[in-house]
């Protein structure tokens, strides 16, 4: 058995007919339908079967494509760490990270890398940290940046997750409020008396920290818009639609709105930032280039803290 042999049940799996699989892999029908016999000859039992137009899997092809799923995976990872080392005069580094850290500390992190290493090209993909984590352990990244919500000093993905991390930065969690808001005239806001608010959250992944942090003080948020985007977040905070959480990453995507207040949380809520890597990727001087230059420019990232120390009146994005 071959890993091609894997690819052409997986391709049949997913597409319904030898033909339309031959297409996809670009091959000939006639290979396809070879590869296939000889598979059968070898495990001395049938995979395939053509039923009228198109053709379906045996209990015996079907066990094959539920363990493909994990070899190919594996088969992946271990070529792209192998292609990385091997590919060190035309490097490059696949990064996948959340869309603030996109915005905001890794354009100065990779242009340093390209003007230091102009034959280390780079990819980037934003992904939520669970899918980021996921494309590294598939191999379809080498570098994942990802954020947690934690106390300080609680935080250790290491253990948890079998990988090589770098802390970036510690940032604090902020509210967006409308200016109106009987709350924008606090130096910080207290999470509890948001309980009768209407609130602007992302993606049902991107929210569990909000929910969580609800919960802790005894309610659950009544979530009235979903967004990514940032700038659509603080529009429909300033129009009075809600209010929502804005990390100081994402302090940089705010723009001047004078109906817009931002306010530090109490209780504090923090939210840490991590690149994440394989301990073989790192061995690579491109990707451990990267996550240095990351990590320089996380430290000179100016925080937001400024906006927490000026006066209620004064704050505004």
């Amino acid at each position: 058995m071959e890993l091609k042999h894997l690819r052409l049940l997986c391709a049949i799996a997913e597409h319904g007919t030898m033909s339309a699989a031959a297409r996809a892999l670009g091959y000939s029908q006639p290979a396809v339908t070879q590869q296939i016999q000889h598979l059968e000859r070898e495990l001395s039992t049938p995979l395939v079967v053509r039923t009228g137009p198109g053709t379906r899997l045996t209990e015996a092809g079907e066990i094959l494509v539920r363990h493909a799923d994990s070899v190919l995976a594996t088969v992946a990872l271990a070529q792209s760490e192998v292609e990385a080392i091997a590919g060190l005069r035309a490097g490059r580094v696949r990064v996948a990270c959340f869309r603030s850290a996109a915005a905001t500390l890794v354009p100065p992190a990779l242009s340093v890398m390209t003007r230091k290493h102009p034959g280390v090209s780079f990819t980037l993909v934003e992904a939520e940290p669970t899918r980021a984590l996921e494309m590294l352990r598939d191999g379809a990244c080498d570098l994942a940046v990802v954020y947690d919500y934690v106390s300080p000093g609680t935080y250790d993905l290491a253990p948890r997750l079998g990988v090589s991390t770098t802390h970036l930065l510690d940032e604090s969690v902020h509210v967006a409020l409308p200016r109106n808001h009987p709350a924008a005239k606090d130096a910080a806001v207290h999470l509890a008396a948001l309980r009768d608010d209407r609130w602007i959250a992302g993606c049902p992944t991107c929210r569990e920290n909000l929910v969580r942090s609800c919960a802790e003080v005894g309610y659950s948020p009544d979530i009235a818009f979903e967004t990514d985007d940032y700038v659509a977040l603080q529009r429909l905070a300033a129009a009075g639609l809600g209010v929502a959480f804005v990390p100081e990453l994402m302090l940089a995507a705010v723009r001047d709105n004078p109906s817009l207040v931002l306010r530090p949380l109490h209780p504090t809520l923090t939210r840490t930032v991590h690149a994440v890597s394989t301990r073989q990727l790192l061995r690579v001087p491109a990707v451990a280039r990267t996550v240095a230059a990351l990590r320089a420019a996380a430290m000179s990232w100016p925080t937001a803290n400024v906006l927490a120390t000026q006066p209620a009146s004064a704050t505004t994005a």
